[in-house]
């Protein structure tokens, strides 16, 4: 598969890191509890293993590096947002943390046994650059492993298909890549073959997202993400309220026994061996 990359990558990337320089902590407050569930699997599929020196790309709060650490690797986190990178080290303190760039990794060919990424490609303007750095930077015989969204979750979706019902879908927001380009096992595993990685594996993890109430999905959505949130924030007046109401409909299909809604968030995850 060719592998899309941002129309305005200047743009999109000052747009992507503002957004979690503000967003990260509402991010983690939550999402994060979602994103622990994966943490595991992406592990396993990376071969992450006690005395491992393990590079966490995309590291956001630091929950990867915190699942190696705790498997007795080494964890070198890398974010290119302050705020993320501050985060982590608060709450991991055991790993290192550093900001910088995950399309131009500040790192020596071969310094990693493993390479993990945890929803971040979608965040890049060319995801495609990241990859290839993954790749540099593992010895060989490493391993990396990424998950991301999938395609067919309500979550994120939920959003963009209620603005193209009844909003305005066609918010000013920079030109990103697809954000659920990689979100089916298929594309992932082509992805990761193109980028020149052996062994190409993907699977689907399934998982849901528990949420109180409509409030608590919409303020989740406007505090802790970057895209979906400004699509959220570019609606006002009749269009919010059709939005709202929208969005209130579909909630009630995963309505939860004990309460509150379990909306479906399944990831996919990919991974690959750098050639011996």
């Amino acid at each position: 598969m060719a592998i899309e990359k941002s129309g305005e990558p200047a743009r999109f990337a000052a747009f992507e890191q503002a957004g979690w320089d503000a967003n990260i902590a509402g991010y983690d407050r939550a999402f994060g509890a979602l994103a622990r569930r994966s943490v595991p699997a992406v592990l396993d599929a990376a071969g992450v293993a006690r005395g491992a020196r393990v590079l966490d790309v995309c590291c956001g709060a630091g929950l990867l590096a915190a699942g190696a650490l705790e498997r007795g690797a080494e964890a070198v986190g890398l974010d290119f947002s302050a705020p993320a990178v501050a985060l982590a080290r608060r709450q991991v303190p055991g790993a290192s943390f550093r900001q910088g760039d995950a399309q131009a990794l500040p790192f020596p060919a071969g310094s990693f046994d493993a390479v993990v990424c945890g929803y971040g490609l979608m965040h890049l303007p060319e995801p495609a650059a990241a990859l290839n750095e993954m790749l540099r930077v593992l010895r060989a015989g490493g391993r990396v492993a990424v998950s991301v969204w999938d395609s067919s979750g309500v979550g994120f979706a939920l959003i963009y298909e209620a603005a193209r019902a009844c909003g305005a879908a066609d918010a000013a927001l920079p030109r990103g890549p697809d954000a659920f380009q990689f979100g089916a096992p298929a594309r992932m595993r082509a992805a990761l073959a193109e980028s020149g990685f052996a062994d190409a594996a993907a699977q689907r993890f399934d998982q849901d997202w528990r949420v109180a109430d409509l409030a608590g999905y919409l303020d989740a959505i406007r505090t802790g993400t970057v895209r979906s949130g400004a699509v959220l924030a570019a609606q006002s007046g009749a269009a919010a309220a059709a939005m709202r109401a929208h969005i209130a409909g579909r909630l009630a299909r995963f309505r939860a026994p004990a309460g509150g809604f379990a909306v479906p968030m399944p990831a996919v995850i990919g991974s690959g061996a750098r050639p011996g």
